[in-house]
């Protein structure tokens, strides 16, 4: 997949990997563990926060290193021992949003616990639109992340479910989450009025031209967003199930 796009003239790559792979990742990670915090020094989730102040306030073209730190009331060098450059400001504040999701309770119902993370999942997505084009672009391999695979995986494989199949659970029912949320936040949300209008227009269709269009034109223009992940959810989990109860 692409990464997350970075200012002009600045590198993709860092230390040799390209910005927000395994690789870099891995980087990342073992540079945390090493790192040791400074009393009253400046701190990754501190920049992460103003980042996504202004992310949230004024959109992602603002987001930049001279941004977050003028927000910080810092010289923008000041920022760079933790975040190298822009390209790795987004792919950090990726994950420090993931952060924000709250994890079903340990030993819940596979299914229930499941559901509840979707939607969770989703609620934190659309809680920071700005974001959302970002979860096409990279991959999501950061601290956060990991933290929710891991209590993905354990509540599956926990509730009896194969490895393999938890590990397919969890990715395809993650695909949904931010395939629904990339559509909401690409436009594809209608407000009640675009709603009405849809209706409208399937109702004024020539006869004869799209029949059952014309003739379920309210249903077609009633479904909102919420009640459109809600519906794909809950088939996607009883086909899921059904195939637990045909082995």
């Amino acid at each position: 997949m692409n990464q997350p796009a970075t200012t002009r003239h600045e590198p993709s790559h860092e230390h040799g990997a390209e910005v927000g792979t395994a690789a870099w990742w891995s980087g990342r990670h073992a540079a945390r563990a090493r790192r040791r915090s400074r009393p009253g020094g400046i701190t990754l989730d501190a920049i992460m926060d103003a980042s996504l102040r202004i992310a949230d306030e004024q959109g992602l073209d603002a987001l930049t290193m001279r941004a977050v730190a003028d927000r910080m009331g810092l010289r923008h060098t000041s920022l760079y021992r933790h975040v190298p450059s822009r390209g790795a400001l987004l792919v950090e504040l990726v994950d420090h949003v993931l952060g924000e999701i709250s994890l079903p309770t340990p030993g819940e119902d596979w299914r229930v616990g499941t559901e509840a993370g979707a939607r969770e999942y989703r609620r934190v997505l659309l809680a920071h639109r700005a974001l959302v084009p970002l979860l096409a672009r990279g991959q999501l391999l950061g601290p956060h992340a990991l933290r929710a695979r891991e209590h993905g995986l354990g509540l599956l494989t926990g509730a009896g479910w194969s490895a393999g199949n938890a590990v397919r659970i969890y990715l395809t029912v993650t695909h949904y989450v931010v395939g629904a949320v990339l559509l909401d936040a690409g436009g594809a949300v209608r407000t009640p009025d675009e709603r009405a209008a849809v209706t409208g227009l399937f109702a004024s269709l020539p006869p004869g031209t799209h029949p059952l269009v014309t003739t379920h034109s309210a249903l077609l223009g009633a479904v909102d967003a919420d009640e459109e992940f809600a519906f794909g959810l809950w088939c996607l989990l009883d086909g899921i199930a059904e195939t637990r109860k045909a082995r």
